[in-house]
């Protein structure tokens, strides 16, 4: 895919025309980089102001847990954006992303992006949308973390990842869900099991099934 068609799906340029995109930005003065597998691209408490838009190849956001742990937060690819948060906000970017297979990077400085979001009513309406989102997303977070129980924390959190997949069966990842609602393997398989027991859901190591006429006594 070209530039243009990449930053087309993008979530900020969503809803716009390649030649309407072509109309906004100077091709000419893009900033784009290039990194290999194992690259921070961009490092935890980076100060720079800069969205990146990934164009080719893949990477992970990462945090720190200790000196020698780190905690797998997302997989990014083509299409996909990050930092935009960091532009409207005063502390440092909490995460590191590292490219994962040779990638090529956009990026667009602050002033750029304010740039496009005075000149496109669209793109305005894009970044509300990804920043209501976005608040969703951590209210949905911390109401998972407050529950007391590893029970009540995995439901919360298979719900919102069926919500995600929009399907009432999806994979399932021992790694991801303990460091998503902070519970040890073995607490999670316990939990799975009395779920299951109760007919709540059907669990085979690989895949997760919330059984549709059960949904609503998860809650």
């Amino acid at each position: 895919m070209s530039i243009l068609e990449v930053l087309s799906k993008s979530f900020l340029f969503s809803g716009l025309t390649i030649e309407e995109i072509s109309e906004l930005i100077n091709e000419k003065e893009l900033n784009i980089k290039q990194y290999t597998r194992g690259d921070t691209v961009y490092p935890e408490d980076n100060e720079e102001k800069k969205v990146g838009f990934i164009l080719s190849g893949a990477c992970e956001v990462r945090k720190n847990k200790s000196s020698s742990a780190q905690a797998l937060l997302n997989t990014l690819t083509a299409t996909d954006s990050f930092g935009i948060l960091s532009i409207y906000s005063e502390s440092k970017f909490p995460t590191q992303i590292i490219a994962t297979r040779n990638c090529e990077i956009l990026f667009f400085t602050k002033a750029q992006i304010e740039e496009y979001v005075n000149n496109s009513f669209q793109i305005t309406q894009n970044l509300i949308n990804f920043l209501t989102n976005r608040i969703n997303f951590l209210n949905e977070k911390i109401s998972i973390l407050s529950s007391t129980r590893v029970e009540e924390r995995l439901i919360q959190y298979l719900l919102i990842e069926a919500k995600k997949h929009d399907k009432d069966e999806f994979y399932f990842n021992i790694t991801k869900t303990s460091e998503a609602i902070n519970a040890g393997r073995a607490s999670i398989y316990r939990a799975l099991d009395s779920l299951q027991n109760d007919g709540l859901i059907t669990f085979n190591k690989k895949t997760i099934k919330i059984n549709q006429t059960n949904e609503r006594n998860m809650i």
